[in-house]
């Protein structure tokens, strides 16, 4: 990889990806593969480092609907964390379960500030042990209690989310700057012509 190409991708924090595409470059298997598919095994090395193969087919396969299991998708803004979550959906669609697909301001527009928590309670309560539900968010975990105002109301919300929930990491790569790139290159080899 050009020093120069290297020095950019991290300056917008995609050293990940820099030493990915290093890896590839060095790896005589590889030399073969098309542009697309070098493409595709580096986001599915920035996606699925952390995750198993096995947890990857469970999930497709939707094996944490059939046991009401809650995913907790987080990470960094651009990480794919809502295109995994709608992908996972589209994929119950086609398998015949019902979903319904909700932003938690579109959520939360029609509560008073008061009386939010309860009725979110109310909601995880209803869904707990008998729904899955997937939740992607910035904030880890760790952070949820303080955010949903502390105290006995965010325990309750909390006891029926966490506990029966796997939680998926993502990649700190910013999977929106990597594919936007791309196209940008393409739209200007398309204007160059």
């Amino acid at each position: 990889m050009k020093f120069e190409l290297k020095k950019n991708l991290t300056k917008h924090e995609l050293g990940d990806l820099a030493r990915l595409v290093e890896n590839q470059e060095s790896d005589i298997a590889l030399a073969d593969l098309s542009f697309d598919a070098r493409l595709e095994q580096l986001l599915e090395e920035l996606i699925c480092k952390q995750v198993k193969k096995n947890t990857i087919i469970n999930l497709a396969a939707m094996g944490f609907v059939t046991t009401t299991t809650n995913l907790i998708i987080t990470g960094p803004t651009g990480a794919g964390k809502t295109y995994l979550s709608c992908a996972l959906e589209i994929e119950a669609c086609k398998k015949t379960y019902k979903v319904f697909y909700i932003r938690m301001p579109d959520l939360m527009r029609n509560f008073e500030d008061r009386r939010a928590a309860k009725m979110l309670y109310e909601l995880f309560e209803q869904r707990s042990g008998n729904n899955s539900t997937i939740f992607v968010g910035q904030f880890p975990v760790s952070e949820w209690h303080d955010r949903l105002g502390g105290g006995t109301q965010a325990d309750s919300i909390m006891d029926r989310i966490v506990p029966n929930a796997y939680e998926i990491p993502s990649s700190e790569a910013n999977l929106r700057k990597i594919y936007d790139s791309k196209k940008l290159a393409n739209l200007k080899a398309e204007i160059e012509k």
